[in-house]
């Protein structure tokens, strides 16, 4: 039996709280219903400008270039329904400890991702071009420390925003982490250090007096 959705990564769990759901530009979808309608008109100019042709009987020529179009038409219109739905289905959810990515390449084929706020190490809102100065969208990238995956969410609204939701949760959890245990601090750079450091600084220096002396030692019993 598989698991229900609401057991895996894309639910909130009760101790969390839900930040934000971020969904992709309207923009991307735009896009694509443009390109469909410009193929379609070259399409139909192409099937009624040739029909003809090959076909010598006009109502027979005009007959086969419509039916032609309305097959097209009616499987541009169900191609576009279907990428719509699996547009809309990438989406990225943050919560106070976790980033959450969903990223859906076909109706049977997608991918989820999990982050720990903690893990973040820099959020960086890219926006190229006048289209995505105009429509204020471009791409969140969530960079993470060590030999985790980052984050690319391209086509996301506002992302300077967003990315400034994830900086301030960063800066609160590690906060807590701070308050929480007292050998917890971070350095000037703002990467994270342990208390025992020290001890351990201490220990070599003990280390390097307890070397000299035996070395003194030994001269003087020659």
């Amino acid at each position: 039996m598989h698991p229900a959705r609401h057991n895996s990564m894309e639910r909130v769990d009760a101790d969390e709280l839900k930040l934000a759901e971020v969904a992709k530009h309207p923009i991307g979808v735009v896009i694509l219903y443009i390109q469909a309608v410009v193929g379609l008109s070259v399409a139909a100019f192409l099937a009624y400008f040739l029909t003809p042709v090959v076909v010598t009987n006009s109502d027979d020529a005009f007959f086969y270039a419509t039916l032609f179009m309305v097959g097209g038409a009616f499987l541009t219109v169900l191609v576009l329904a279907v990428a719509t739905f699996i547009y809309f289905q990438n989406r990225l959810i943050m919560t106070d400890r976790n980033i959450t990515q969903i990223l859906q390449y076909g109706l049977f084929n997608r991918k989820v991702s999990q982050l720990n706020i903690s893990n973040v190490e820099d959020v960086t809102a890219l926006q190229n071009g006048v289209l995505q100065t105009m429509f204020n969208y471009g791409t969140l990238k969530i960079e993470t420390a060590g030999e985790q995956m980052n984050f690319n969410f391209t086509n996301c609204p506002s992302p300077g925003h967003y990315a400034k939701i994830i900086l301030d949760s960063r800066e609160k959890m590690l906060g807590q982490m701070e308050n929480d245990d007292p050998d917890f601090h971070r350095n000037n750079d703002g990467d994270r250090s342990v208390g025992s450091e020290t001890n351990t600084n201490q220990t070599l220096m003990d280390s390097i007096k307890d070397l000299g002396a035996e070395t003194l030692k030994q001269a003087s019993n020659k």
